[in-house]
């Protein structure tokens, strides 16, 4: 139960990092119009969309993300949903591995997470 607490604390901790970053899905100011974000696999560079227009290719210097309350509670929920479907479960049955730092899902900084010490087979630290 606390480990479970716990985990979902943490998510609910990235996930308010995650309001601050620019993410897939969120809508942002670009040449004076308001554009979303569908594409960011080659950042800082993002494809922009907007009403059967796009924009290929724009770096993240020349737009910026809209910041009402409704934006920056949506983008939370996103950041949580996508934690809590992802992430939750692996979590609370493994923790984080330090492999999983390695990954390009943290909000900020990748946690610092120490290998387990090598074992022999009767269990004693090498």
């Amino acid at each position: 139960m606390l480990n479970a607490i716990y985990w979902r604390l943490y998510i609910i901790r990235l996930a308010l990092r995650w309001v601050r970053q620019i993410n897939l899905g969120d809508e942002v100011v670009y040449q004076g119009k308001r554009w979303w974000l569908n594409q960011g696999v080659a950042d800082p560079y993002w494809n922009l969309s907007r009403d059967g227009e796009y924009a290929k290719d724009v770096h993240r210097d020349q737009f910026r993300k809209v910041r009402t309350p409704a934006h920056l509670w949506r983008s939370f929920r996103f950041g949580y949903q996508f934690y809590m479907r992802s992430w939750y479960s692996i979590w609370l049955q493994q923790g984080i591995k330090p492999w999983m730092a390695g990954c390009n899902i943290w909000a900020g900084k990748p946690p610092r997470v120490t290998a387990p010490q090598p074992t022999v087979p009767d269990g004693r630290n090498v």
